[in-house]
């Protein structure tokens, strides 16, 4: 059932939060994060992050690999979108909550599709008015096929990086 909707769904994420994004948004940059979750594997991914503050919106994609009990090995693909919304904006240190949307398509002996919502909390840190550093945890729901599973429950938590261009000068 999820196989089926993939493609309309990943559609709708592409029109909403990409395609209008960049007339509105004051500040771009280019994200990387590694996502950690008991329930899922380890992935790296990269995003474009559109920032209307107090709105932040990340289109991301990546992938992840993992080697179960020597017998699958897992190759992850992930597509999706950020949101993101600054509690305060005074600071370097910018408190925020938001969630993640997104569809892994896992490949092992066949292939499978699952969706992904993450709600979190979470800090970025401005080293500098160009780069970021921040962290989130949250819980992980997973629906759909992923390795003998039909839905998922957990923690999760990344860590990432943030080059802004800094388009809003």
């Amino acid at each position: 059932m999820i196989r089926k909707a993939i493609y309309p769904v990943f559609a709708l994420i592409l029109f909403v939060f990409t395609i209008p994004l960049p007339a509105l948004a004051m500040d771009m940059g280019v994200q990387s994060t590694v996502r950690l979750s008991p329930i899922s594997i380890e992935e790296s991914l990269i995003g474009v992050r559109f920032d209307q503050s107090p709105f932040v919106f990340t289109p991301k994609a990546g992938f992840g690999i993992e080697d179960r009990d020597n017998r699958d090995t897992l190759k992850v693909f992930t597509f999706g979108c950020g949101i993101d919304y600054y509690l305060s904006e005074q600071n370097a240190l910018k408190p925020y909550v938001g969630g993640d949307i997104l569809i892994d398509y896992v490949d092992a002996n066949d292939s499978d599709t699952s969706l992904s919502l993450i709600p979190h909390i979470g800090a970025e840190y401005f080293l500098n008015k160009n780069f970021s550093l921040g962290a989130d945890v949250g819980l992980h729901m997973g629906f759909g096929d992923y390795y003998d599973s039909e839905f998922r429950f957990g923690t999760a938590s990344s860590i990432h990086g943030t080059y802004y261009f800094n388009t809003a000068e």
